[in-house]
């Protein structure tokens, strides 16, 4: 796996998912003070949840619909086109040129995502109300922000790893890569959920 070819997927990652999980984290924001009868408490409640449980989440369920769906579809014409044949024919491994660097630039996005997330849900939250809702960013427990990193880090390595294998496991041809794709999507959601519900059952979240 080379440099640039992390890069170039980091890239396209990024390029995809970046605006969309700054929109949604700002509708979590608003959507969590709308539903509370106490702004202050609210506030402080956001301030904990949303680093360490619900923005990786939300981070993780959106950039697994674009990026399962680009994935799976990128490796799915891969495999229709005979390139992947061509790669196990000279010896190549697949892994390593196909799905590492997608493994790797998923792992280092999510984070960012997640960043995103936070920051927009906080800020949304805090501007909508109350002209001090910042002063309830002063309770952020830098603890929390790591804990949701490194859950945001796992998720990318799951959905990414969900989507190659769809894609890779294509047994018809071209005609299929649009059904291929939203099966990637698909999976790779249920896949940022179920380990998710996984790490919140053993107490890891």
């Amino acid at each position: 796996m080379s440099a640039r070819a992390l890069a170039t997927q980091c890239t396209r990652i990024g390029a995809a998912v970046l605006p969309s999980v700054a929109i949604g984290g700002a509708f979590v924001g608003c959507a969590w003070m709308l539903a509370s009868a106490d702004a202050a408490t609210a506030r402080a409640a956001m301030v904990s949840r949303i680093p360490r449980a619900i923005g990786p989440l939300v981070a993780g369920i959106l950039v697994a619909a674009r990026v399962g769906a680009l994935i799976a579809g990128e490796l799915g014409e891969l495999r229709a086109g005979q390139q992947v044949d061509w790669l196990r024919a000279a010896g190549l491994g697949r892994l390593r040129l196909l799905v590492a660097p997608r493994l790797l630039a998923a792992a280092l996005v999510l984070p960012v995502a997640t960043l995103v997330v936070d920051a927009s849900a906080l800020t949304a939250a805090s501007l909508l109300g109350s002209p001090r809702g910042f002063d309830a960013l002063a309770q952020l427990v830098p603890t929390d922000v790591w804990i949701g990193l490194a859950k945001a880090s796992l998720f990318g390595v799951t959905l990414a790893g969900v989507a190659s294998a769809t894609g890779l496991l294509l047994r018809g041809s071209s005609r299929d890569i649009p059904r291929l794709a939203s099966r990637g999507a698909v999976a790779a959601m249920l896949a940022v959920i179920a380990l998710d519900l996984l790490l919140v059952a053993s107490r890891l979240s």
